[in-house]
């Protein structure tokens, strides 16, 4: 025997009326009709159980009009509630019965009636005996139970999603606002139970949310535990007709709430862009206004960085194109770029696909030409250094490969006007490192000729390193864990502390006569005095790096250096064991006496120093028969030819064509390497500028304007084509405009074009061609245009007019135009 019978047979044996409401309870109409029929004196109306419900409640449940006609012509009342506050109404709600919920309201049901404990003084029926009170604890148990009191029926039908159900009650006078004991209205269950992929119930969700805003719902009501609004559940529920609905009536965008997972305050569009959906975020980032796209979560995090954790692209793109900030870090120093880079499969190609939607073909006023609009928004941030994109790029590059990104046009290009802007600081340092090197050497000079007039020499050489020091400790300070790993660096303070260190003993330390004879005095301060000549000297080589006329240059010595030291790592062995072999078979010769020497005069000997006559001279041996052999005659020439085989020949050509195997690779790297040594350089200075020093009061104002048009530049240029073609002019105020190479505004010119083809052939996707022969041709020939106009733009702009009268001309034709 089941529950449900057992339930029904107790309550049979105890009171009829229980029996009566399970068999509604329990879907048994024909049982209940029978009952009915021999009901003379309308008693089965009463409440029953200890939770007090009554057969019109149930009957209102299962959705029975004809039953619900039956009990109402009896005398059943509509609006009657259980002890835990369910009326009829709130079951009809909550299953979302339209025809019941019609009927009752049409009966005057109280459309906000609230659920609740009520009193308990309300006492069963006469006839109902306090044992058959607690044997009916059965009755009422499938009836669906309220999660929070003081909820109404609109509370129900919002929570399950019935949107007819809603209509109705809203039309019949329901509170939109009302609130149940957690203070939480209807607007806030809206979505609850949805699934964003079931797509009746999201146009549902979408009707439901329209109807309580066309009811002057409170929009931006939040939920006092978590603080989500209705418009956090649309983004989640990726509802871009929601979202739209409750921004064009108010609500708040930027409204945060605290997920109690991770703790972190989110916004609606933190999870926009956190589900991915492309619709919702574009709603979103038109209502939001530009400086809130960066608002961070608890543990800042923006919405572009959710965006990359979850690898939406399209989402990370829309993002970007609203001026989101590339370098935005969370609390762990993680940057939007070192995201993309872990989170995104080819990261290199995406990012390179954005930066070249950032060059554009604009049409010029006359219509004759199309402009070049060169947009460096995405790489100067509004409240950041302009060049903190680049920094965290470079960051987030774990090899060369990825650092190939600095030499697409638009960086370059960037680069190269910010280094127009402050190149005078840098010549201004390498001016003072140039003065440090030609005293430094002076002075060396002074002191190994024993030239005692050598104070202002070491003076000036004491000012360049003091002058040096501080630079690199402002360096360190800035960024500590950039330049403590730079071997740069350690360079600088090595030679900067030997320059100081020889200068300082050079002026307290004083010899008699006869210890200068004697050279004492000075043969000390000559060993530090050497290492320093050499590593100033290499230090000019790598700033002379940072320049874009010699960088290729400086860059790839160091490359071509590492290769070789590679090898030299890989084939050391082999320089060892002949080494060795020589010291045995040399051994009479002083050469090869000591470990040291034998490794340096093997090396010597790599180079075809051999000195074949000293090594295998004869001569000495036999101008005595007591001397001694200082060589093992067969053995050594044996090894001696083996020797020049491997290491002269066959090492000495592998070093070689290992180190320079492709020189176009190397000259490709000794670029990126150039572009990386500017970029940092250009970054340090204007971390420089930017220091609060430079804009306290006491500078004058002058000076500080001045500081401020060298540490930033126009987030925007445009390229003006004119009578030569292709003869540019860039958007700068009041003054000419910087040389920017001619490689680089060619390629800022295919960029743009090839993007412009390319929004055309998107567009042009959608329309049918009849012959479809024609489109290869078009691109073809789209193709070759392409090609004449960049060939034509290096002719001309090989003209180099003075630039004084190309400025006055084209500001001329500017006014005129």
């Amino acid at each position: 025997m089941s529950l449900t019978q057992r339930n029904g047979q107790i309550a049979q044996e105890c009171n009829p009326y229980h029996a009566f409401i399970l068999a509604i309870e329990n879907g048994e109409f024909d049982n209940v009709n029978r009952i009915l029929m021999r009901d003379n004196i309308n008693e089965y109306v009463h409440p029953v159980g200890a939770l007090q419900v009554t057969a019109l409640q149930v009957a209102a449940w299962q959705g029975n009009i004809d039953l619900l006609n039956q009990l109402h012509d009896r005398g059943a009342d509509v609006n009657s509630q259980d002890r835990i506050g369910r009326s009829a109404l709130y079951y009809a709600a909550h299953n979302g019965d339209v025809n019941v919920t019609n009927w009752l309201l049409q009966r005057g049901a109280c459309v906000n009636v609230k659920t609740g404990v009520h009193s308990c003084s309300r006492s069963p029926s006469r006839n109902v005996s306090n044992s058959s009170l607690t044997r009916s604890h059965g009755i009422g148990r499938k009836l669906p139970l309220p999660e929070r009191y003081g909820r109404t029926p609109l509370h129900e039908a919002v929570k399950n999603n019935h949107a007819e159900v809603v209509r109705i009650l809203v039309k019949n006078g329901a509170d939109v606002n009302a609130n149940d004991d957690g203070q939480i209205t209807p607007l806030l269950l809206a979505g609850s139970m949805v699934n964003r992929d079931d797509l009746n119930k999201m146009t549902k969700f979408v009707e439901i949310i329209k109807i309580l805003v066309d009811a002057k719902v409170d929009v931006d009501v939040a939920h006092p535990e978590t603080g989500t609004t209705a418009l956090h559940h649309a983004a989640k529920l990726g509802s871009a007709q929601a979202t739209q609905i409750l921004l064009s009536n108010g609500a708040k965008p930027m409204q945060t709430c605290k997920n109690s997972k991770k703790q972190a305050e989110s916004t609606p569009l933190h999870i926009a862009a956190s589900i991915g959906n492309i619709e919702t975020l574009m709603v979103l980032l038109e209502a939001i206004p530009s400086c809130d796209i960066d608002t961070p979560d608890q543990v800042n995090r923006t919405a572009l960085h959710r965006a990359s954790y979850n690898g939406h692209r399209e989402c990370i793109r829309a993002l970007i194109n609203y001026e989101a900030n590339l370098a935005a870090v969370t609390e762990t120093g993680i940057t939007v770029v070192d995201a993309i880079f872990a989170h995104i499969s080819q990261p290199l190609a995406f990012l390179t696909d954005i930066l070249n939607s950032c060059v554009q073909t604009t049409s010029s006023t006359k219509g004759s030409y199309e402009n070049i609009t060169v947009d460096f928004g995405i790489l100067t941030p509004k409240c950041q250094m302009q060049m903190s994109v680049v920094t965290a790029i470079i960051a987030a590059s774990s090899d060369i490969t990825q650092l190939a990104i600095l030499q697409h046009p638009l960086v370059e290009t960037f680069l190269r006007l910010k280094w127009t802007r402050l190149r005078i600081l840098f010549f201004v340092l390498m001016f003072v490192h140039l003065f440090f090197v030609i005293s430094l050497s002076v002075y060396a000079i002074m002191l190994v000729r024993d030239n005692t007039d050598h104070v202002i020499t070491r003076r000036i050489l004491t000012l360049c390193s003091c002058i040096l020091l501080f630079h690199n400790t402002i360096q360190v300070i800035l960024e500590p864990r950039h330049y403590l790993r730079q071997l740069e660096t350690w360079l600088s303070f090595i030679c900067v502390m030997l320059s100081l260190v020889t200068s300082i003993a050079g002026e307290f330390v004083m010899c008699s006569q006869e210890e200068n004879d004697s050279q004492y005095c000075v043969q000390w301060l000559l060993h530090p005095i050497s290492i320093a000549l050499l590593l100033s000297w290499m230090q000019m080589m790598l700033l002379i790096g940072r320049v874009p006329m010699w960088g290729y240059y400086a860059l790839m010595f160091s490359t071509v250096l590492k290769n070789l030291l590679k090898v030299l790592l890989a084939f050391g062995y082999l320089i060892i064991g002949f080494a060795l072999s020589f010291a045995v078979l040399f051994h009479g010769n002083n050469q090869f006496h000591h470990f040291g020497n034998a490794i340096v005069k093997t090396i010597v000997m790599m180079m075809g120093e051999y000195e074949y006559k000293e090594l295998f001279n004869m001569e000495k041996n036999d101008t005595s028969i007591d001397s001694e052999i200082t060589f093992l005659p067969v053995t050594s020439r044996i090894v001696f030819f083996i020797f020049i085989m491997l290491a002269s020949i066959v090492l000495m050509n592998l070093m070689i064509g290992l180190a320079v195997n492709d020189i176009q690779d190397l000259e490709k790297e000794g670029h990126i390497r150039r572009l990386l040594k500017q970029a940092e350089f250009v970054a340090h200075l204007e971390r420089v500028l930017s220091h609060r020093i430079f804009r306290s009061k006491w500078i004058p104002r002058r000076i500080r304007i001045l500081l401020q048009s060298r540490r930033e530049i126009p987030t925007k240029i445009i390229l003006y084509p004119r009578e030569n073609y292709f003869n540019y002019m860039t958007y700068f105020e009041k003054e000419a405009p910087p040389k920017i190479p001619t490689n680089l505004i060619e390629a800022l010119f295919v960029l743009a074009t090839k993007t412009s083809f390319k929004n055309d052939s998107s567009m042009d996707r959608s329309v049918e061609i009849g012959d479809t022969n024609l489109i290869p041709i078009l691109s073809n020939l789209e193709e070759q245009i392409r090609e004449l106009k960049a060939y034509c733009y290096r002719n001309l702009t090989n003209r180099k007019p003075s630039k004084r009268r190309v400025f006055k001309r084209r500001q001329r034709r500017l006014v005129n135009s």
